[in-house]
């Protein structure tokens, strides 16, 4: 996928003019970088909700209207409380950063949330649709398509700006206390890791 890839640099020089803080502090400018990058995702990410709302309120089950159904419902319910609580957050984020504060590991919060929903909504979409919900081409058939492309996309996002493991490390970490996982290589140079087979 286009959208999505690494890109790697070798041999290059950079002036010591266009470097970002001070020398030794590349880690600090590392994950100003990171969290910026998770605050945007999380705060960008289209959960899917008001289209689930939508496709459920004119989606016909055997027994009428999904939107009608107490299970769908249920669903639709929980996905609306998670939107609202992604909403405030993001909010609080926004209210830091207008204050010249540095986003903190609570914008990990919003984007390992958004990134399960948005695959929850998808795959639940879809069983709700059955075959109807893999077809892509004329405009109805797009319409059935959408929850497939978001279920297609999805974990793209479940990885970007770091991967859901790494989030919940991170809220456990720095947002909630939790002590941190035992690493026994903490102190050791990267390029002194032992690895099998070198």
């Amino acid at each position: 996928m286009q959208e999505f890839n690494e890109v790697y640099f070798t041999d290059v020089v950079i002036p010591d003019s266009q470097r970002l803080g001070a020398v030794g502090e590349g880690w600090s400018v590392s994950l100003t970088t990171l969290m910026n990058e998770r605050m945007s995702i999380g705060a960008r990410l289209a959960t899917g909700v008001p289209e689930m709302f939508e496709f459920c309120s004119n989606l016909m089950l055997e027994d009428g209207l999904a939107i009608d159904d107490p299970a769908v419902r249920s669903k639709l319910a929980s996905w609306a409380v998670k939107a609202s609580g992604l909403k405030y957050t993001s909010y609080r984020a926004i209210s830091a950063l207008s204050k010249g504060e540095r986003p903190g590991p609570e914008n990990s919060i919003g984007k390992l949330v958004s990134g399960l929903m948005l695959q929850d909504i998808a795959t639940y979409a879809m069983d709700l649709e059955g075959a109807a919900g893999s077809l892509t081409g004329t405009d109805e058939e797009q319409a059935n398509g959408q929850f497939q492309q978001m279920l297609l996309s999805s974990p793209s996002m479940r990885i970007a700006g770091g991967t859901d493991e790494i989030l919940r490390n991170i809220i456990a970490e720095r947002v909630l206390g939790l002590p941190g996982d035992i690493r026994v290589d903490k102190d050791v140079p990267y390029n002194k890791i032992p690895t099998k087979g070198r």
